[in-house]
């Protein structure tokens, strides 16, 4: 065996590799699809509902933003979403079910809403869409939305 042989040997197992490396990220994206996103949970009628929005196709990238956004609510607000005045909703919109909410919040791509409700009419929304510029840091990406959830709840409560 010559040296150019060994190399391409070497060049090719790590073409293999990384091919391999690919598919298993993304059919663990897929496979973390669960079915606690099947339905949505029953909304607030008095508090913050925070929509994680996703399809049935998940990239890694989505996959990860939903962590961040379960990590934020524990992190930064575990008191309120116990008290029962913040909730996180997992929502598939491609199900029939939950294709309201693409007008509803006015849905370009997959993102994060927060409600506010207020005796089960809901009084404030905003769409978070600054999450896809953040999804690759997850301090900046926390921040943003512990920010905008906070800036709600003190709005609500002022």
């Amino acid at each position: 065996m010559n040296a150019k042989t060994i190399v391409r040997f070497l060049l090719l197992s790590v073409v293999c590799l990384g091919v391999a490396l690919v598919g298993y990220q993304q059919f663990t994206a897929s496979a973390d699809n669960g079915n606690d996103s099947v339905n949505v949970k029953q909304q607030l009628k008095d508090g913050i509902n925070v929509y994680y929005f996703h399809g049935n196709q998940r990239c890694t990238t989505c996959v990860r933003m939903e962590g961040f956004t379960k990590d934020t609510l524990n992190q930064y607000f575990s008191q309120q979403v116990n008290d029962g005045q913040v909730q996180l909703n997992i929502v598939n919109v491609d199900l029939n079910e939950n294709q309201h909410f693409i007008d509803d919040y006015q849905l370009i791509f997959r993102t994060v809403v927060i409600a506010n409700a207020k005796e089960g009419v809901e009084t404030d929304w905003r769409r978070l869409d600054r999450i896809w510029e953040l999804a690759n840091d997850e301090a900046a990406y926390q921040g943003y939305l512990a920010e905008e959830i906070g800036s709600m709840m003190k709005h609500s409560h002022g």
